[in-house]
Formats: C-alpha cells, sequence, structure tokens
C-alpha cells in the first residue's frame, strides 16, 4: 500500500491524508478521455460526410452545406473543451477516464472542487496540453505534481482510494436509520469515510474523557463539509452513524 503524499489539517484538527494520482494514472486517465472526446468528433464528421454523399439538401458549394461544416466544427470545438468542464464540474472531479484510472480532481483544501475551479484548470488545459506538453514538464517538476492549471485553480489530483466498507464491530441505533437518507453522503472522500469508520469501530476502547471530545471534532468536521447546521440538542455519535448509514445506503 502506497504511502500518502499530501496532508491536510482541517481546523477541527482532523488529519486528511492523501494520496497523490501519479504521472501514470493521469497519463492513462488522458489517453482514454482523449480518445472518447475524438470518437465524438469523428462521428460528428463522419455525419456530415454522409449528408453530403447521399445527396441530402446539404451538397458541396451550397450555402447550406456550408453552414453545416461550420457547425461541425463549432460541435468538435465544445466537445473537445466542454467534455472535460461538463465531467469533472457534474462528477465532483472526475472524467470517464478519471474514473477508469480511479483518481479525481480536488480542491488543495480536500473540498470537492467548484465550478469555478473547473473552468480555469480545463481554460488552461489549452496551454498545458497544447505549448510542447509543458503542463507534463511542471508536473514532474512539482512536488504536489500539479500542472499549470492546477497551480492557477488551487487543485489537485489524488488516488481515489475505494474505502473500507466493512460492517464489523459497528453498532448502529435504530433511531440512525431515521431520515439517514437526507444526508448528501456523496460529498464525502473515502479518506473521510475512512475517518469515520475508524471512529466508529474504536470508539468503545477510547478513553471516557476522549471520546465525546473526539466525536463533536468529527460531527462538527463533517456538519461543516455536508453544511447541515448544527444541533446542539442532537449525540455526536448519533449523527456519526447516522453519516454512516447514509453512506452504506449509497453505496448498495
Amino acid at each position: 500500500m502506497h504511502s500518502p503524499d499530501y496532508s491536510i489539517s482541517t481546523p477541527e484538527n482532523v488529519d486528511l491524508h492523501l494520496e497523490l494520482a501519479g504521472l501514470g494514472n493521469r497519463v492513462l486517465a488522458a489517453l482514454i478521455d482523449t480518445l472518447i472526446t475524438y470518437a465524438i468528433c469523428a462521428g460528428l464528421w463522419l455525419l456530415t460526410a454522409l449528408l453530403a454523399i447521399f445527396g441530402l439538401p446539404f451538397r458541396a458549394a451550397t450555402p447550406i452545406f456550408g453552414f453545416v461544416i461550420l457547425l461541425t466544427i463549432l460541435l468538435s470545438f465544445a466537445v473537445i473543451f466542454g467534455y472535460y468542464i461538463f465531467f469533472e464540474g457534474t462528477w465532483q472531479g472526475q472524467t470517464p477516464g478519471k474514473r477508469v484510472a480511479q483518481i479525481r480532481v480536488i480542491d488543495q483544501n480536500g473540498q470537492p472542487i467548484n465550478w469555478s475551479a473547473v473552468w480555469l484548470r480545463n481554460f488552461i488545459r489549452v496551454i498545458d496540453t497544447g505549448l510542447m506538453l509543458i503542463g507534463l514538464i511542471v508536473m514532474i517538476i512539482d512536488k504536489n505534481e500539479r500542472r499549470l492549471g492546477d497551480l492557477a485553480a488551487g487543485t489537485l489530483v489524488i488516488r481515489e482510494r475505494l474505502p473500507d466498507l466493512g460492517t464489523a464491530d459497528i453498532t448502529i441505533a435504530p433511531q440512525a436509520r431515521e431520515n439517514a437518507g437526507m444526508l448528501d453522503s456523496g460529498r464525502i472522500t473515502p479518506q473521510e469515510y475512512d475517518l469515520l469508520l475508524g471512529f466508529l469501530k474504536r470508539r468503545d476502547k477510547m478513553a471516557r474523557s476522549q471520546r465525546p471530545l473526539v466525536a463533536r471534532e468529527l460531527e462538527q468536521h463533517f456538519r461543516d463539509k455536508l453544511g447541515e447546521p448544527s444541533n446542539g440538542q442532537q449525540n455526536s455519535e448519533l449523527f456519526l452513524e447516522k453519516l454512516y448509514t447514509a453512506y452504506q445506503m449509497r453505496a448498495e
């Protein structure tokens, strides 16, 4: 198992250890995404050629055919540049290629990537990939393997380590299952889930004075992450159990 390459300490004193994606995984993801975008563009041009060959109203040397050619060029451009923006924005930092390579783009503070960062890092992709592959050179030099787009947007690419979904030695109160599906557990990273799971498995072995303090720190961290308002009347461990249940339901 690889050692974490990047550590983040949250305001709640919760340490997150992240493993950087690595050059090989990023190249693999880029190759897959490039093949997909080129295949889509090839399909668009094939359709345009078929329209000309089979004598539909789009014959060559006619204004309408010129419009179709221009439209195909614009659509190809939109696919090549919009592909990454669309998937990284809607798939929380992943594209089909990144999903296959099991890597993900995140904010450098450990939070999910936002739309402004998605747009910025992919706008600079033109320089990273088009100017003698300068992005590859920068990744080799930078200790956190960031290309120019990552440096400008404040992002990292990490390995998507699958969390341990084991339920052994975890006791969940019946009320923790009530409305568990209302929690947006999809915003929790595998590393954060490991923290949650580790606490729930080991809490019975913690000192009485330490256990509630750790539970409150974790609760506050996850409430801030999910945008959940604080509830002073709710037991911290009950909230963590509810979040654990929500994550399990999402994984099924």
